[in-house]
């Protein structure tokens, strides 16, 4: 079972970034399948660098819709995008192949996206498709 699952309660009906939230949860599924397996601290960690790749790409493709659109509230939300770079750099240097820092990390990234996505990327979805007036792509 997936330690997080897609529903439309965290949908921006933005389709680019919807996609990138998709596979976000997916990594974050595929490290808490490996951390299950027990497959060890290198795969677990080659994993972890590829949510951390993906994080980063993912939030350059947020920052530039909302710099486009002028979304007010940019500054504070980078910010929080930094301060989540930053901790995942933290687990990831401090990583150990142990269940309970593993499920404390799982349960992390899991607390943080769900918060995130209905907290403020709600907010700059519905600014963005506000200032469209329809859905974009």
């Amino acid at each position: 079972m997936a330690i997080i699952e897609w529903d439309e309660s965290i949908a921006l009906h933005i389709p680019v970034i919807d996609e990138q939230h998709k596979e976000l949860i997916g990594w974050i599924n595929s490290l808490d399948d490996a951390v299950q397996k027990g497959e060890g601290a290198g795969l677990i960690d080659a994993i972890f660098q590829n949510l951390l790749n993906y994080v980063f790409e993912h939030f350059a493709v947020e920052e530039q819709l909302m710099l486009t659109y002028d979304f007010p509230d940019f500054t504070s939300h980078r910010q929080e995008h930094d301060s989540f770079v930053q901790k995942l750099k933290d687990i990831q240097g401090g990583f150990q192949d142990s269940n309970e820092t593993s499920r404390k990390t799982l349960d992390f990234l899991v607390d943080w996206l769900i918060c995130h996505i209905k907290g403020t990327d709600q907010k700059y979805g519905s600014f963005i498709i506000g200032k469209m007036g329809e859905k974009i792509s």
